[in-house]
């Protein structure tokens, strides 16, 4: 889990937003999702009173004086109690079902824990009042006036109801809403389902990643940027209303990035390319850091080679959190 470093601190201070989330009542969902666990380490660090709601919350899971509340979004009346309990000043809602693959398996529960788990929360914020509402899209929800208006996957469907709804939420019910869009994130902590994680690890392990063809072009963002991002959405007045853009924007291919570990890591297995197909419908997706920093006053600090050296070294460091015993 990342506290925010000695640079980030020294840029919220030189802007005068130090101070601004000491004490604060402050609701994250998602909790003990891979963001979740950084951004509530870092929110407590700076003094927030932070509350850890998600389906597995647990004190162990999270750092200290983060106080655990362990409900499931889909259940509207223990939303509604927590709301009501945690009194939030600031949510950030990073919860829910992160699977982008194309399946059809994944429509009932992307629906449910995606898009009517964020209306039953967007309902019990609007009913109590709060001073700030920060939904995390994604950078998987289509780019209109690029690509067309259909979603490439039941997440990406979901995502970009739920978007719409909040946004609806802000128009006709006055719920202070922000909406950022974070991009490819990665960094310590992450599920090894995900394809950076899932080739350092295989490697580490001595086994070939089985990747695609590596063609899709993704903004990769290292996981300690993207936190100083949501703190920087969450502490810097006039946003409400605003879509928020957080990535590098620098678009780097799968197969450049997974080539990049592979030299980094130097094992005698190589990634196999082409070994299982490509998702339908890809497009790049480069977030516009231009206007991310005139808002936010943000750019990000890690290069890719320089997040990926961070990320291998926490796996090679932590080899028992993907099944593998340290020797």
């Amino acid at each position: 889990m990342a506290k925010l470093t000695d640079v980030q601190k020294k840029v919220l201070d030189s802007i005068g937003l130090s101070k601004s989330l000491c004490g604060r009542r402050v609701l994250v969902t998602g909790a003990t999702g891979f963001l979740g666990r950084h951004l509530c380490e870092a929110l407590s660090d700076l003094g927030a009173n932070v509350f850890a709601l998600s389906r597995s919350a647990n004190s162990k899971l999270l750092a200290p004086k983060v106080k655990a509340l362990p409900a499931d979004l889909r259940n509207q009346k223990a939303v509604r109690d927590i709301v009501a309990s945690a009194r939030p000043e600031i949510v950030y809602h990073l919860a829910g079902l992160v699977d982008a693959s194309q399946d059809l398996r994944l429509v009932g529960p992307t629906f449910q824990h995606n898009l009517a788990g964020s209306i039953n929360l967007f309902i019990a914020l609007a009913q109590r009042g709060c001073e700030r509402v920060i939904v995390a899209g994604s950078s998987e929800e289509p780019d209109v006036s690029k690509y067309g208006s259909s979603p490439n996957s039941p997440y990406a469907a979901a995502k970009d109801a739920s978007t719409a709804y909040a946004r609806m939420f802000h128009k006709v019910f006055s719920l202070p809403v922000i909406v950022t869009r974070p991009f490819m994130s990665y960094g310590p902590h992450q599920s090894t389902r995900k394809v950076i994680p899932y080739t350092i690890t295989n490697l580490l392990k001595e086994k070939t990643p089985k990747i695609s063809s590596g063609k899709r072009i993704c903004d990769m963002i290292y996981v300690q940027d993207l936190t100083m991002g949501l703190v920087l959405t969450g502490a810097k007045p006039g946003l409400v209303g605003e879509v928020i853009d957080l990535g590098t924007g620098v678009g780097t291919t799968i197969y450049n990035a997974v080539q990049m570990i592979a030299n980094m890591v130097e094992s005698s297995h190589k990634p196999l390319f082409g070994a299982i197909p490509d998702r339908l419908y890809e497009y790049p997706q480069i977030a516009d850091i231009e206007r991310t920093a005139n808002l936010l006053g943000f750019r990000p600090q890690w290069s890719l080679r320089e997040g990926m050296i961070e990320t291998i070294k926490w796996y090679r460091a932590h080899p028992e959190n993907y099944g593998m015993e340290k020797t």
